[in-house]
């Protein structure tokens, strides 16, 4: 799964950032864009299609009701939300996946390290890919942790997660940029 990660986070990417609308001013524009797509030719094939559609929004909520959950360190009130079976791709290159019990147990140990977390959002987008059954929401923002001895860690967030076609999150892809130090 890693393998779709990088696409789908430049995907997530450009749907949020080049959020077009037609008015009667620049539909001119809007079209010839449209038109100049059809023709791209990428040098690489992505894994996934370019065909996305803006996906429902109950999913973004979900993932936005789990960063508060983790946060609040109260990460079994949406425990139903995963699937049986979950692997999270995380940001220092490891890999935890298995039974959902067992990764949501890695996970609450590792929030159970800080004593606080406290999450911004910058950006929450859910994404349909047209050709496949299940729905991604990308969402960008900044988590800072304080650790056990009250020093602080602060860091931007990227995460991509995968609701499979049951409406489940399967899959979770997450990379960080330290915060530069004033």
């Amino acid at each position: 799964m890693k393998q779709i990660s990088f696409p789908l986070f430049a995907l997530c990417m450009l749907a949020a950032c080049n959020t077009a609308t037609t008015t009667a001013g620049n539909a001119k524009d809007t079209t010839a864009a449209a038109a100049s797509n059809t023709s791209v030719t990428y040098a690489y094939t992505p894994a996934y299609s370019a065909d996305f559609s803006i996906g429902d929004p109950k999913y973004a909520q979900t993932v936005l009701d789990i960063w508060k959950d983790y946060d609040n360190n109260t990460l079994d009130n949406h425990k139903d939300a995963f699937a049986d079976s979950i692997a999270f791709d995380l940001s220092d290159g490891s890999t935890i996946k298995g039974p959902r019990d067992t990764v949501m147990n890695s996970i609450k140990a590792y929030r159970n390290s800080f004593p606080t977390s406290v999450s911004a959002v910058e950006v929450v987008v859910s994404l349909k890919p047209k050709d496949k059954d299940e729905t991604w929401v990308c969402v960008w923002g900044k988590e800072v942790d304080t650790r056990k001895d009250n020093k602080m860690d602060s860091v931007y967030l990227n995460e991509n997660w995968m609701f499979n076609k049951d409406g489940k999150i399967a899959y979770v892809s997450q990379f960080k940029a330290q915060v530069p130090k004033k």
